[in-house]
């Protein structure tokens, strides 16, 4: 709400006198911000009612295609106040609110008024009849709203608006069929007899219309019936939903998506199972499908279905074609990686056991990547029933996986330290030696130092014993203490310094090129100082200076020793790893 002072009785006479009103409702009036109970809404409502000043007849699609962005929809709140206090016929409220509705564009809140024409309608019994007659008559700006005259109607005169919904999806057009089929989801079913019809509408209707577009409608169809269906009819809706599931395309799997995302308690076990396993097929560009099943899975995550969950994402990035990154999945991995329980570790653990480098690739991107903090992980794998073959197989995946997460991977490996047979543990214990200390000497360290020292720990006395071997290859390499042979002279220092600088110059225009921050701000290059100054102006007011201090952003990462003098040596060994298979 702004500081402009609220219109008075002349004021809004003036303005409707001279034409301006309705820029004045979109402009100043608008951005007020008025709250229903605010005494200009009544005022306005008033003088409307009393015929002084006509508030539906201003709004054209002229008119509103003056008001763009904001001002379009500080107009429009101001008629979603107005809509339920104003009266005038059903064929010019319509109107304005299709064309409030199209003026809004593709924008989510382009609709948000629509509700208090629904609330308009119920006010007056005659007006439901009104709206069923202008969609008859073929209104255009009608036919989105057979599901408000239906829903209204039917507390007014249930024979008629039941049997005109059931006309509709039998004969209606398409858009008419889909409405209905929206229609008899929502509104009550008062008897056996009721169910009886809508249960033998619905199969008729799905045979008739296959395609994708109806499935979709009649998914959530059946997911709105489902939330006040007697425990006898539920079995034969989710079957029909299950028909229409096998049915559907995309779609069919964005209104499947939805429903498990808002509004997943009406849905049994079997529904659930049966729209996740259709669900493997998304689209990848479907960005509103994935999105929604993005929530839905978190919320599967939080109630603990977590093996549901991950086998989901394993189809979904082994797809040979189309394949969903894991990333796109970032509220459900949000909810792995803060699960108070053991869902981060399974997961890790049937991965890395799975031994397929598209998961594990994934799964390292997704879980531990930029963004999030490295910290260590304590798993029990004893909990996994392993056999001795596997925890050096898991020690190498480990290191193939995360390699450029020490400190994660030191703490994996160290687990498995902790519960590995005498027989395979000095093997684990050579992998964290060779290549993790060998690469590795800052917060490896940091991380293995306290358990080495720690006498209540399985892992102590290897992990002692890794770090002793840790010390005598650092040793060995300081041995032969300066070499200059292995260092690059002053003309080949200049030259590398020349050729970083002008690659981070190249850098720096790119990113400059694509930055959103360059084409709204104002570029400025500071010399020298510790401060910038700047004046900003004020209407009316002399410019103010402004000082703003300059600090320092660094970040620190280890870089693993041997990718400096044997990188390809380094990288087979890696891949080697990725590709191990599962040991039987």
């Amino acid at each position: 709400m702004n500081d402009a002072p609220l219109p008075d009785r002349n004021a809004i006479l003036t303005k409707w006198g001279d034409g301006r009103l309705v820029d004045a409702l979109f402009a100043e009036y608008g951005r007020i911000w008025l709250d229903e109970e605010s005494p200009t809404i009544g005022l306005l409502a008033d003088l409307h009612n009393a015929g002084e000043i006509d508030l539906l007849g201003i709004i054209t699609t002229e008119a509103v295609a003056r008001h763009t962005g904001p001002n379009f929809f500080d107009g429009q709140h101001l008629y979603e106040r107005l809509i339920p206090r104003i009266t005038g016929s059903v064929r010019e409220m319509v109107r304005v609110v299709e064309t409030l509705r199209v003026g809004g564009g593709n924008d989510m809140a382009a609709g948000l008024h629509i509700d208090k024409f629904a609330k308009w309608c119920g006010d007056d019994p005659s007006r439901p009849a009104e709206l069923l007659a202008l969609i008859d008559e073929g209104f255009a700006e009608a036919n989105g709203y057979l599901i408000i005259a239906i829903k209204n109607g039917v507390a007014i005169d249930r024979t008629l608006f039941v049997d005109r919904a059931y006309g509709f999806l039998e004969s209606g057009t398409e858009r008419q069929r889909w409405d209905a089929l929206s229609a008899l989801g929502q509104i009550g079913m008062s008897d056996e007899a009721d169910w009886n019809r809508l249960l033998e509408a619905l199969e008729t209707a799905l045979a008739a219309n296959p395609d994708d577009t109806f499935c979709a409608y009649f998914v959530s169809s059946i997911g709105e019936r489902l939330k006040d269906a007697p425990a006898e009819r539920i079995d034969a809706l989710e079957a029909l939903a299950g028909l229409a599931l096998s049915e559907g395309g995309e779609h069919t799997l964005h209104s499947a998506s939805r429903l498990l995302a808002l509004y997943p308690e009406p849905l049994s076990a079997a529904l659930k199972a049966r729209m996740l396993e259709k669900l493997r097929e998304v689209d990848a560009e479907n960005k509103g499908t994935i999105d929604l099943l993005d929530i839905a899975l978190s919320k599967m995550v939080k109630a603990g279905q977590v093996v549901d969950v991950r086998q989901l994402a394993e189809a979904l990035i082994r797809r040979d074609e189309g394949a969903v990154k894991l990333g796109r999945l970032d509220s459900t991995m949000r909810a792995v990686v803060e699960n108070p329980n053991d869902a981060l570790p399974d997961w890790i653990v049937a991965w890395l056991r799975d031994g397929d480098h598209r998961l594990c690739a994934a799964m390292d991107r997704a879980m531990f990547g930029a963004g999030r903090d490295e910290r260590p992980l304590r798993v029990d794998f004893s909990r996994y029933g392993l056999h001795e073959a596997e925890y050096a197989y898991l020690a190498r995946k480990v290191v193939g996986s995360f390699f450029l997460k020490p400190v994660l991977m030191s703490s994996l490996l160290s687990s498995l330290l902790r519960t590995a047979p005498a027989e395979v543990s000095m093997e684990v214990e050579q992998v964290l030696v060779d290549p993790v200390l060998q690469n590795y000497a800052g917060s490896t360290r940091d991380l293995l130092i306290p358990i080495s020292e720690d006498a209540t720990d399985p892992a102590a006395p290897a992990i002692a014993r890794a770090i002793a071997a840790q010390d005598s290859y650092l040793e060995r390499l300081r041995a032969p203490g300066f070499v200059p042979e292995l260092c690059p002279s002053e003309r080949e220092r200049q030259l590398e310094w020349e050729r970083h600088t002008d690659s981070m110059s190249e850098a720096m225009r790119n990113a400059r090129r694509k930055s959103i921050f360059a084409q709204i701000a104002t570029e400025s290059v500071i010399l020298y100082g510790k401060r910038a100054v700047s004046w900003v102006e004020h209407a009316g007011d002399e410019p103010r200076r402004m000082e703003t201090e300059m600090g320092s952003i660094s970040t620190s990462f280890e870089v693993p020793r041997v990718d400096i003098v044997d990188p390809v040596g380094l990288q087979l060994m890696l891949l080697s790893f990725r590709a191990e298979a599962r040991p039987e």
